[in-house]
């Protein structure tokens, strides 16, 4: 079975770029650069996760204030997916070298769109690949340096660890394009992950940039680490004492809403009969809960519940509305699989708002969900029922968070089983095929346009009047140097045979922070310097 359209909708193909860093002609770090004026350039690079193919406007900001605007036409340099490099000269709009300061760059993508859902990931990209991807997040804060970082989790370990990073069990980290994060692809945050198919298992990333990782194979152990999944940073969040039901709940998850000390943790326990529905965790100020704190009872599960089996998984949308899903791969099973509701107010909910699948074995093995981050869509990821080419239902299906209306039906084929979903901040659907053993990006129709503000700053420096001397050629018997220093004053270049008695050999003096000098090579060894007056 192909892709399959249920119903237009009006959304956009988004590209928006991400990783953006400056560099200028001081040393410094890859994020926050230096350039001094006049006469040096600056450097700003981004990442674009898909071409924007109606092309990109760069905005320099001093503030709010737009002090230069770039143009860049579709199919040129700095619309491309992937790497983007442009160069400002920092000037104005009207030529003349900006005032001294910080300024951050404003990146707006846009692109003509697609006719259809589709599919802006490369399968074949090293990246991509996943022996068993279970669970995936990306990180939606768009005043984040790490802003649009991916993390997929494998949860077997696959035939040649020690060559292929999909194969090692622990968590993929990639930039927008699929292309590696900068410190490197792989990491499993120091934890002993266990070879259950499930650990690590679901992964969200809090808005203010942690990353909480459920280890299923420990019966919903919750971990957390930073945007390195670093073992310095990791802490358990939730443990064994944390498990309702007298700890034999086994909590899949988790979705997190709000931040700081006003976090919440929810998660849903997937035991069958008899389980604890959905509970919510409220965090102490070390962003945890009580070692034994068993969380609040959000949605009932079982008799008298419209989820009357058991969750799976859970997301919230902005009004905190919350939706879940029941895993069921028995043909004709009667249970809805796809739930809404209402926002949990301190009373234990039992009633939907609405609920879809009821007997349809092609909503099968519901086992990831996520909502998008306007609140108009929420994705479901079904492996199916049955085994190898017999199975069916696998797939994505996106549905309308108002009233549960299928609208898109994502799969390459319907024996293809898919593990979990996750969005983007710019709109784009991410998923998990087991079957293909693949992570995918999909652009919905339409035309759009994303903008993203640098986090990083370029400063617009004065140069120190202390000059710096460096030797850059030797040639014709001449030496080639670089003098950076303050614009507009005399520099003496002295030379010294024994850096005891100095002489002078010329004097320079320009309106560029750094420029060339040139000397005749004596017939011996000999020092320079550069002197301010």
């Amino acid at each position: 079975m192909g892709l399959i359209l249920n119903l237009a909708i009006s959304a956009g193909a988004n590209p928006y770029a991400t990783n953006i860093r400056f560099a200028g002609s001081v040393p410094g770090s890859s994020a926050n650069a230096t350039v001094y004026v006049p006469c040096e350039l600056a450097y700003v690079s981004y990442i674009l996760n898909e071409p924007a193919n109606a092309g990109v406007t760069i905005e320099f900001l001093s503030e709010t204030t737009v002090v230069r605007t770039m143009h860049i036409a579709a199919g040129q340099p700095g619309t491309l997916r992937g790497d983007n490099t442009v160069i400002w000269d920092v000037k104005n709009d009207l030529e003349d070298f900006v005032p001294l300061g910080l300024y951050r760059v404003r990146i707006t993508a846009r692109s003509h769109g697609y006719a259809d859902w589709t599919q802006i990931s490369d399968d074949y990209q090293p990246g991509s690949y996943v022996w068993q991807p279970r669970g995936i997040a990306v990180n939606r804060n768009p005043s984040s340096p790490f802003y649009g970082r991916v993390f997929v989790g494998n949860g077997q370990l696959g035939p040649y660890p020690e060559y292929e990073a999909g194969d090692r069990l622990g968590v993929l980290k990639l930039n927008a394009d699929g292309s590696p994060a900068e410190e490197g692809m792989f990491a499993d945050g120091g934890w002993s992950w266990s070879e259950t198919g499930n650990s690590p298992w679901k992964i969200e990333v809090a808005e203010d940039d942690l990353v909480y990782i459920n280890d299923w194979g420990d019966h919903g152990l919750l971990l957390r680490f930073d945007q390195l999944v670093s073992s310095a940073s990791r802490a358990v969040v939730l443990g064994s004492g944390n498990r309702p039901n007298g700890g034999a709940a086994n909590l899949s998850g988790p979705f997190l809403s709000g931040i700081g000390t006003n976090l919440t943790i929810w998660m849903a326990d997937a035991n069958h009969p008899d389980g604890a529905g959905i509970r919510a965790w409220k965090v102490n100020g070390d962003g945890k809960p009580a070692a034994d704190d068993p969380g609040l009872a959000a949605v009932k599960a079982g008799t008298n519940s419209h989820l009357n089996q058991a969750p799976f998984d859970v997301t919230l949308d902005r009004s905190n509305r919350i939706y879940t899903i029941q895993f069921s791969d028995a043909p004709g099973d009667p249970a809805p699989r796809v739930l809404r509701f209402p926002a949990y107010d301190g009373t234990v909910l039992t009633n939907a708002d609405w609920r879809v699948g009821s007997f349809d074995d092609q909503l099968t093995g519901a086992s990831g969900i996520a909502v998008d981050p306007t609140g108009t869509y929420v994705a479901v990821a079904f492996t199916g029922m049955g085994e190898g080419f017999g199975r069916t239902g696998g797939g994505v299906r996106v549905f309308r968070t108002a009233d549960g209306t299928l609208v898109r039906t994502l799969t390459p084929a319907s024996y293809h089983d898919h593990t979990d979903v996750a969005w983007d901040n710019a709109g784009n659907l991410y998923v998990c095929d087991n079957w293909s053993q693949v992570w995918r990006v999909y652009s919905p129709p339409g035309p759009n346009q994303t903008t993203t503000v640098s986090v990083p700053t370029l400063e617009a420096g004065e140069p120190p009047i202390a000059a710096l001397l460096k030797v850059v050629a030797y040639t014709n018997a001449q030496f080639h140097f670089t003098l950076r220093g303050r614009t507009n004053i005399n520099y003496v270049i002295q030379g010294s045979g024994d850096l005891r008695s100095w002489v002078p050999v010329l004097t320079n003096r320009d309106d560029c922070a750094t420029r060339l000098i040139v000397v005749d090579a004596p017939q011996r060894w000999q020092f320079y310097r550069a002197l301010a007056p």
